[in-house]
């Protein structure tokens, strides 16, 4: 019954330790909360967003987020057709230069 005890204690023990663990960090160091900058725009908000909506029609804006890792495939212009894209896989595909697939 002792070791049935003492086993039980030391899984509470285990268990109330556990929270002190998770955080709010994103850093994952226990206990460190990285400094947050205030800084002040000189600014307004409507000149932020029309400045975004112009790099937004000039191309220019940054990527980010899911597909940003793509490098110079995102922004390499194809000068091809749909049907002549199509029409060199499958050839590709015929002649055992690419492995198959449905085209």
């Amino acid at each position: 019954m002792n070791k049935l005890l003492a086993s039980a204690l030391i899984a509470a023990a285990g268990f109330a330790a556990a929270p002190s663990f998770a955080g709010d960090n994103i850093s994952g160091e226990v206990g460190y909360v990285p400094q947050v900058s205030s800084t002040v725009s000189g600014l307004s908000r409507d000149a932020v967003r029309a400045e975004y909506l112009q790099a937004e029609r000039n191309g220019t804006l940054p990527e980010y987020g899911e597909g940003a890792d793509t490098g110079a495939v995102a922004t390499a212009k194809s000068t091809l057709s749909r049907d002549a894209v199509r029409a060199e896989a499958v050839y590709a595909v015929r002649h055992g230069q690419q492995v198959g697939g449905e085209v």
